[in-house]
């Protein structure tokens, strides 16, 4: 037994001795707890080197997987970038149509003010326009009178001129009677 218990003391010194010659000639690298929280490229493991990770979790991923994560991780930036350009002109759209919509309100506005100023005054001119008429045919109404009475005494005119011929007519008469008897 004490055999057993010597030989196997030996073969522990050899293993590692063995060990600690394979440790001397391999590189140690200590992956520290900030690695966690790092973005970018992961570590590259080499082989025949020796990993320390200070990190709560480790993921071993081969160059395959690695390169399709690395894709998928681009692609969704790209698709993250467009859609950050798509929001942006967007919201450079909607600006641009918030601003013609204001535009748009103030002419409006203007228009309604002109609108109403034109209203003003054409309904003054329509009032002064219907005074006009209104004088027109009060004019007309005593031109018209004045051509009744005007017509009316050149009809009484025109019989008293032809009553007075008669009576002219009659007196020349009598008198030509009255000279012919007497001579």
């Amino acid at each position: 037994m004490l055999m057993k218990k010597i030989m196997c003391i030996l073969f522990m010194v050899s293993c590692s001795t063995v060990i600690c010659q394979e440790t001397d000639s391999l590189e140690i690298i200590e992956i520290p707890a900030s690695y966690a929280d790092r973005t970018g490229e992961p570590f590259t493991v080499k082989r025949d080197s020796l990993y320390i990770f200070r990190t709560p979790d480790v993921f071993l991923v081969n160059k395959k997987s690695f390169l399709a994560i690395k894709n998928v991780y681009q692609t969704t930036i790209q698709q993250d970038k467009m859609t950050k350009e798509l929001v942006e002109k967007y919201s450079q759209t909607l600006r641009r149509n918030i601003d013609l919509e204001r535009s748009l309100k103030i002419n409006f506005t203007k228009s309604d003010s002109l609108d109403q100023i034109v209203y003003n005054r054409t309904q003054a001119v329509l009032g002064n326009t219907q005074r006009a008429l209104d004088y027109t045919l009060h004019s007309l109404e005593k031109a018209t009178n004045s051509l009744e009475l005007i017509e009316n005494t050149s009809k009484r005119e025109r019989r008293k001129t032809i009553l007075e011929k008669v009576l002219i007519g009659i007196a020349g008469f009598g008198a030509g009677v009255i000279v012919g008897i007497s001579l």
